[in-house]
C-alpha cells in the first residue's frame, strides 16, 4: 500500500500595505536637540552663577547691568541668583560720575575755530573694533532728535540725512516703554540749538548730561537744567558716566565688563572725539566688546581732557560719508534711538 504523506501548501505571504509610516527617527532626533540645548544651558548657568568663578559671575552681572536690563539677571540664571548678590556685583549708578562743581569749570572758547578737518580712524583691538572721528571744529556738533518725538524713534542714519549732517553717532539713552525699546522718549535732559526739546525731572534736578556750549566747549557731569542754563549750553544729552576728566581716566582697570560702546571726548584744542565700538560677538568670536577702561584709554591715546560714555548695546552706530560703519548688534539691524550727535558740514556748525 503506498502510503504518502500529505502534502502541504505553503501560503505565500501576502505583503504588508506600507500605511502611514510614524516619524519616530525625526521625533527622536527633535528631542534629542532640545535635550541637549536645555542641559547645555542649565549647565552653563550652575556653572557661572554657582560654580567656584567669582570674577565671571561678577563679569556677566556687570555686563547686563550696563545695559540697563539688569531685570533680565534672574529669569537668565534661572532665578539661582538672588536680588541682593545682583546688588552686590552691580556697578553703582552707572550713569553717574565724578562731576566739576559748577563754579570751579573752567571756560573756553572755541568760536574762532574754523579748521574744516574731519579725519577717521579705525582700529583694531584684541576684543573689539573701534571707529573714531576727529572733528576739529566743536561748532559743527549738533544735538538731534527724532522727529516723531514721543511717537517713535529713528535710526543714526536716519536723523543724519534729516539734518543735512555727514555723520553722526547715537547719543542718549531714553526711556523703554513696555520694554519696547522705540525710542520715543529722550532720557534726561535734551538740548538742540540752546532750546530744550525734552527733559525728565525738574528744572533743578541734577541728571548726567554730556553737552556742548554755544563757544564749542564740552560739559559732562551731573548738572541741573538751570545750571547748564548759566553755562549757556547749546547742544545736551543725558547719560554718563564721565570717562576722563583733566586729561585723567576717571574708572578703574577693575571694571572690566565689556559691551558695544558710543562715547564722546574733546582735547583742549578743542578737536571732538567720536568714538563708537564693536561688541557681543557682531563680527566673529574676539568680537566681545570694550569696558569703559577701554574706551578711556582710547579716548587719551587721542589726548582727551574729557570724555563721557553715551548709550551703547544695541544702540551704538556709526554713521560717516553715508555709510554705517560698525555692525550692530541687534539681529533686525539699526536701531531706532531718541537721539543722536550729528556732524554739520563746513559752516553749518556756526551758531548765531
Amino acid at each position: 500500500m503506498d502510503e504518502r504523506r500529505p502534502t502541504r501548501t505553503r501560503r505565500e505571504k501576502q505583503p504588508k500595505s506600507p500605511g502611514p509610516r510614524k516619524p519616530r527617527r525625526g521625533l527622536r532626533a527633535l528631542l534629542y536637540v532640545a535635550f541637549t540645548l536645555v542641559f547645555g544651558y542649565v549647565s552653563t548657568v550652575l556653572w557661572i552663577f554657582e560654580g567656584p568663578f567669582t570674577n565671571l559671575k561678577k563679569y556677566i552681572i556687570e555686563s547686563v547691568d550696563q545695559t540697563r536690563h539688569a531685570y533680565l539677571l534672574r529669569p537668565m540664571s534661572l532665578f539661582l541668583v538672588s536680588e541682593a548678590t545682583i546688588k552686590k556685583y552691580a556697578l553703582p549708578d552707572n550713569l553717574s560720575g565724578p562731576t566739576i562743581p559748577i563754579q570751579d569749570i573752567q571756560r573756553r572758547d572755541f568760536s574762532h575755530i574754523n579748521d574744516p578737518t574731519v579725519q577717521m580712524i579705525t582700529l583694531r583691538e584684541p576684543t573689539f573694533n573701534a571707529f573714531i572721528l576727529l572733528v576739529k571744529d566743536p561748532k559743527r556738533i549738533r544735538v538731534v532728535a527724532t522727529k516723531y518725538l514721543h511717537v517713535r524713534g529713528e535710526t543714526v542714519m536716519q536723523m543724519v540725512q534729516d539734518s543735512g549732517a555727514i555723520a553722526g553717532i547715537n547719543a542718549g539713552g531714553f526711556v523703554d516703554t513696555n520694554w519696547q525699546g522705540t525710542g520715543a522718549y529722550p532720557q534726561g535732559i535734551t538740548i538742540t540749538d540752546g532750546k530744550l526739546v525734552s527733559m525728565t525731572g525738574s528744572p533743578n534736578q541734577p541728571q548726567p548730561v554730556i553737552a556742548f556750549t554755544k563757544e564749542g566747549q564740552m560739559i559732562a557731569g551731573t548738572y541741573s537744567l538751570n545750571q547748564l542754563r548759566s553755562l549757556d549750553v547749546w547742544q545736551c544729552v543725558g547719560f554718563g558716566p564721565v570717562l576722563v576728566e583733566n586729561g585723567k581716566p576717571t574708572v578703574s582697570a577693575e571694571n572690566y565688563a565689556v559691551n558695544p560702546r558710543t562715547a564722546i571726548g574733546q582735547t583742549k584744542d578743542g578737536t571732538v572725539i567720536l568714538l563708537v565700538t564693536d561688541g557681543r560677538y557682531a563680527t566673529g568670536p574676539n568680537d566681545v566688546g570694550a569696558s569703559f577702561a577701554d574706551v578711556a584709554r582710547i579716548m587719551l591715546q587721542f589726548h582727551a581732557d574729557i570724555a563721557a560714555n553715551l548709550d551703547g548695546g544695541s544702540s551704538a552706530t556709526f554713521v560717516y560719508k553715508g555709510r554705517m560703519w560698525n555692525r550692530p548688534v541687534d539681529i533686525l539691524g539699526a536701531r531706532a534711538v531718541a537721539t543722536s550727535i550729528v556732524v554739520m558740514p563746513e559752516g553749518g556748525g556756526k551758531r548765531g
